[in-house]
């Protein structure tokens, strides 16, 4: 068997693994949940998370729309998270208006980006 043969069959696998989890009810929660999470951290640590995050989502959704549905819950959630960890300071960042629009945007512009990874396939 050639390596050309034997990435050929690894595509395949994954492909077949990739669709039992886009029908399959638990496999799809299981994996919305893993790709949440792990867009979670990968965004506290730098704003390509955000980006990822919305690709994990697309990757496990069944259709292009309800991955970009599921990146924008994504981004809601990453900035509930973001409004909670900053506590009592969110009135003055509230204020400072330029950047809120930045902030706000990438919440949302970002992962939907990512999940654009779903119409590649």
């Amino acid at each position: 068997m050639s390596e050309t043969d034997s990435f050929r069959e690894r595509t395949v696998q994954a492909n077949e693994g990739l669709e039992r989890v886009r029908r399959e009810r638990r496999l799809h929660a299981v994996a919305l949940g893993i790709a949440v999470s792990i867009g979670l951290v990968a965004a506290s640590v730098h704003w390509f998370g955000l980006v990822l995050g919305g690709a994990l989502l697309g990757l496990v959704s069944p259709t292009l729309a309800r991955g970009v549905g599921y990146a924008i819950t994504f981004g809601a959630l990453v900035l509930g998270v973001f409004v909670l960890t900053i506590g009592s300071s969110v009135w003055p960042v509230l204020e400072m208006t330029p950047i809120v629009y930045v902030t706000v945007a990438s919440a949302f512009g970002l992962p939907v980006f990512g999940s654009l990874v779903r119409g590649l396939g």
